[in-house]
């Protein structure tokens, strides 16, 4: 299980989606000079998301000897992972008012790294799944 490569994308993506749950995600300056941060734990909908973007490849590791299954919670996750970027978009941009900045943080483009991880697993296991194929025909 840990010597195949993707094991390791989908571990970091655990991880990435684990640390995006606790930590803020993006930063108001107000007119008063003091910084309000955004946490993502604070907002159900984002929390949900971004647990489930944790759970779903955490599950599909130890399903490693299921590659079509697999493939299929790291599609799913792929979808959420999409989903939960457009939300955090979406919450800080309506959530500004005229005197306020926003400043985003390094934890909001998590989803983009984990999709772009979640992307690379899922070419590996459906190479993995196309060579035992192949092996299955020989024999």
């Amino acid at each position: 299980m840990i010597q195949r490569i993707q094991t390791l994308y989908l571990f970091i993506v655990i991880v990435l989606q684990s640390v995006l749950l606790y930590t803020g995600i993006a930063k108001y300056a107000g007119t008063a000079g003091e910084d309000t941060v955004i946490k993502t734990i604070a907002i159900p909908l984002l929390a949900a998301l971004a647990s489930f973007t944790a759970i779903i490849p955490a599950i599909s590791l130890f399903l490693y000897k299921k590659r079509m299954l697999q493939m299929r919670f790291n599609i799913f996750n792929s979808i959420l992972l999409v989903a939960l970027q457009g939300f955090i978009v979406y919450y800080i941009v309506s959530n500004t008012g005229q005197e306020t900045k926003f400043i985003f943080t390094i934890q909001s483009v998590f989803p983009v790294i984990s999709l772009i991880l979640s992307i690379m697993a899922i070419r590996k296991i459906l190479r993995d799944e196309i060579l035992i194929q192949s092996l299955n025909r020989i024999r």
